[in-house]
């Protein structure tokens, strides 16, 4: 099994999937609460219940991948996977359009909340590095660089 130490930003990013995915599915059941005969609500809050289980199920996939040495077994491995993620959504899609007051077209739609959130999590980081990486301070006071002040002859010169 692989160490938290090999992908850190791995498991990072998961939680915080997870924490803002989870956010997102209470609200949604507020919601859902709020108005109980809405299939819109319905939906969406099944589609990214289904959205987050795929995210877990892949993350622990990829950390028990890192540990097989055959590439050839690695890859089945992952392929196996692959399907059944792809078989749940299918299901999740299916059983949607078949259960009245489920809206199918909002259940697609949640199947994107994760990934999405997940995507905009990495993004955000990458970004954050960047301006960690080149010296830039990242504040809510001040948005001007260290380095921008030094060749211009600012205040820091």
């Amino acid at each position: 099994m692989l160490e938290s130490s090999t992908i850190p930003g791995l498991e990072q990013q998961l939680k915080r999937t997870v924490k803002y995915t989870s956010i997102v599915v209470a609200v949604v059941a507020v919601a859902m609460v709020v108005d109980l005969h809405n299939a819109v609500y319905k939906g969406f809050f099944i589609g990214t219940l289904i959205s987050l289980q795929n995210s877990i199920f892949l993350s622990r996939r990829i950390k028990k991948v890192s540990a097989i040495k055959h590439v050839g077994k690695a890859i089945s491995y992952m392929r196996r996977g692959f399907y059944i993620r792809l078989i749940l959504i299918i299901a999740t899609l299916w059983l949607s359009s078949r259960i009245p007051g489920v809206s199918v077209n909002a259940a697609a739609v949640g199947l994107f909340v994760a990934p999405t959130l997940s995507i905009a999590d990495f993004l955000i980081t990458l970004v954050k590095e960047h301006h960690l990486s080149k010296g830039y301070r990242i504040s809510s006071s001040s948005r001007t660089s260290n380095k921008k002040l030094n060749s211009e002859g600012g205040e820091n010169a």
